[in-house]
């Protein structure tokens, strides 16, 4: 979670397998678009709340984090920015 609050910028999705409330916390901080959830993890009641009242979309996907963010690189989505 430091590295997301560090590094991540506005806009971006974050993929991870965290399922707490604070991962709702961190992402309205860093106004994310949105968390992704992989390997079928569901998130907890609390977090479901508090996502729900930032308006903060969470996505759950059975799939695996490498293949979650090949397939985000595929249709174009990436962490660097592009330019011109």
């Amino acid at each position: 979670m430091s590295d997301v609050i560090a590094h991540a910028r506005e806009g971006s999705l974050w993929v991870t397998l965290q399922i707490h409330q604070n991962i709702v916390a961190v992402a309205s901080m860093n106004d994310l678009a949105g968390v992704i959830l992989v390997n079928g993890r569901e998130p907890e009641g609390d977090t479901i709340e508090k996502a729900e009242a930032e308006g903060l979309p969470i996505m759950v996907t059975p799939l695996p984090t490498f293949e979650v963010v090949g397939r985000l690189y595929g249709l174009g989505i990436s962490g660097i920015p592009r330019t011109g």
